[in-house]
């Protein structure tokens, strides 16, 4: 028997769900159509459903194109689903109250559809999971000498930590640190230090949120006496639907940012490894690609790299647009901040700059774009000296691949950061 917080948002279960609630849907609205004479009114936001769901495929798929992919079809069918719900509720004067049934049924088989790509939500707890850290200011934890607590236990510090970009001057959001008790237990402890990168559309929470970082940290350091990598979630986009490339440009000095001005801020801030080649870098889908382009073009700011879902070549889904609108029309400027081209050029040369840095690509076994990118950057970092693996695990291009990725490859960036015991 299946304990209510254990049931399942996605799967089988979940799919059935919200195909019972879509007929309910057409169901009620038939019936309230043909009982009160609604029917033109309803087919007008039949119209207007379908009509602004393909007007906002045009624009975010062909006009806009803000992602490094093409959103599902089911978003957009998600989406009309949505619009012809406020469309209902719009044109039905005075008898919306017949409305709010399918409205409502509307609405959570939207977010089921979303939900069920994604897999943001796996089951009815994760809506309201249990607490494994303590949120706080950078303020707040500054000030403190012990680990906060959390039903009579030690537990970790989630902080909100601002960084300053002195060097890059890139517009972005605080980033969310996670510090494990051992920090506040053993002043002398220097802990190597992880940074996260979420993906695009995205934000540095989603990573405690969806991402499930926080309860595989919690599960690491219960079976290590308090000690974890501390795990930075920091903001590699500038706003949650920005796309700068994860280069430095008019649209930001990403590339900057990341790999100086995030590393000197947490040593400002934080008691933490100076060693930066036992820090990691990585990330989900844009911020899996961009971990890797850090340290394609700055060898020295980390060690290790954690490229989940990424892509093998930058872009926004069209070559010859991304080299428009991103590098000036200049196919070379393109070839330069590539990292697939520069580490091919590394090859050609014999260089051996990137000796000594290690990584692992994981893409979601039902993700086959992903795969074949790379298993192609696996073999290609491979031969430009660096130690790399390439796995699967289950899921897509959703956050259920990206919490197997990082519990699967928390212990090997831990020891890379030379936490053995």
């Amino acid at each position: 028997m299946i304990e209510l917080p254990a049931i399942p948002l996605t799967g089988p279960v979940a799919v059935t769900v919200t195909v019972l609630v879509l007929t309910s849907i057409g169901v009620l609205a038939a019936v309230g159509a043909r009982r009160t004479g609604l029917r033109r009114r309803t087919l007008w936001a039949v119209g207007a459903g379908v009509g602004l769901a393909a007007l906002s495929w045009l624009v975010i798929e062909h006009l806009w194109r803000p992602f490094p992919d093409s959103l599902p079809f089911r978003i957009y069918a998600a989406g009309a689903v949505a619009f012809f719900v406020i469309g209902c509720l719009v044109l039905q004067k005075g008898r919306r109250l017949l409305l709010v049934v399918p409205s409502v049924l509307g609405l959570v088989a939207t977010a089921a559809v979303v939900n069920q790509i994604y897999q943001s939500y796996p089951t009815l707890r994760s809506l309201d999971p249990t607490p494994v850290s303590v949120e706080m200011s950078y303020a707040e934890f500054r000030d403190r000498t012990v680990a906060p607590q959390i039903n009579g236990h030690d537990a970790a510090a989630l902080v909100t930590l601002p960084l300053e970009a002195t060097e890059s001057e890139f517009t972005h959001r605080d980033a969310i640190a996670w510090i494990p008790p051992a920090y506040f237990s053993d002043p002398d402890l220097e802990l190597p230090v992880i940074v996260l990168l979420a993906g695009n559309p995205g934000s540095p929470d989603q990573w405690f949120n969806a991402g499930g970082a926080g309860d595989t940290l919690a599960d690491y350091q219960a079976r290590h006496d308090g000690v974890s990598p501390i795990v930075i979630s920091v903001d590699g986009t500038g706003s949650f639907g920005a796309n700068p490339l994860c280069i430095d440009s008019d649209r930001g000095q990403v590339q900057t940012w990341l790999a100086v001005d995030v590393p000197a801020g947490i040593r400002e801030k934080l008691r933490v490894d100076p060693d930066q080649s036992r820090w990691t870098i990585g990330g989900l889908s844009y911020g899996g690609t961009c971990s890797l382009q850090v340290l394609v073009n700055h060898p020295d700011s980390y060690g290790t790299f954690l490229n989940y879902s990424g892509q093998a070549e930058l872009g926004t889904g069209d070559h010859r647009e991304t080299v428009d609108d991103y590098f000036g029309g200049s196919e070379l400027s393109f070839i330069r901040a590539n990292p697939a081209d520069q580490l091919a050029e590394a090859i050609r040369e014999g260089s051996t700059a990137y000796t000594g840095i290690a990584g692992r690509f994981v893409a979601g076994k039902g993700d086959h774009e992903a795969i074949g990118d790379l298993e192609f950057m696996q073999r290609i970092t491979s031969d430009a000296g660096m130690q790399t693996e390439f796995l699967t695990v289950d899921g897509s291009h959703d956050y259920k691949t990206w919490r197997n990725a990082f519990r699967e490859t928390l212990d090997f960036a831990a020891q890379r950061g030379g936490l053995n015991r």
